[in-house]
């Protein structure tokens, strides 16, 4: 194979690096659940994911209930993105990972 043939290759297969990334989560914010980021989309974003999935699980801790219902200022559904808006596994298990999972329907949400 031709040097330039390789070098298609891997432009063509190669995975960018990311420029950056954040905690997505969603909140209850009157009745309704949304979908947040921090730091937010207008802001820099961390350039480590695992300083990032440190401040994730922080976060998640931190707003964390027992509840079987989503609390007002608890995040659920925490996890890293980078700026594609692409899941990153967490680095502790390489795998995907989310904090403080709660799927609920209508009918659960505390009002």
């Amino acid at each position: 194979m031709k040097i330039a043939q390789g070098m298609k290759l891997i432009s063509e297969g190669w995975i960018p690096k990311p420029k950056g990334f954040r905690v997505r989560f969603q909140q209850l914010v009157d009745g309704e659940l949304i979908t947040g980021y921090s730091p937010g989309l207008e802001e820099k974003p961390l350039d480590s994911d695992v300083t990032t999935w440190r401040y994730a699980w922080k976060l998640s801790r931190a707003t964390q209930t027992e509840d079987k219902f989503i609390l007002p200022g608890e995040l659920v559904n925490v996890t890293v993105v980078d700026d594609r808006e692409a899941n990153i596994n967490y680095y502790a298990t390489g795998k995907a990972e989310i904090f403080n999972p709660k799927n609920i329907s209508d009918d659960q949400i505390e009002k």
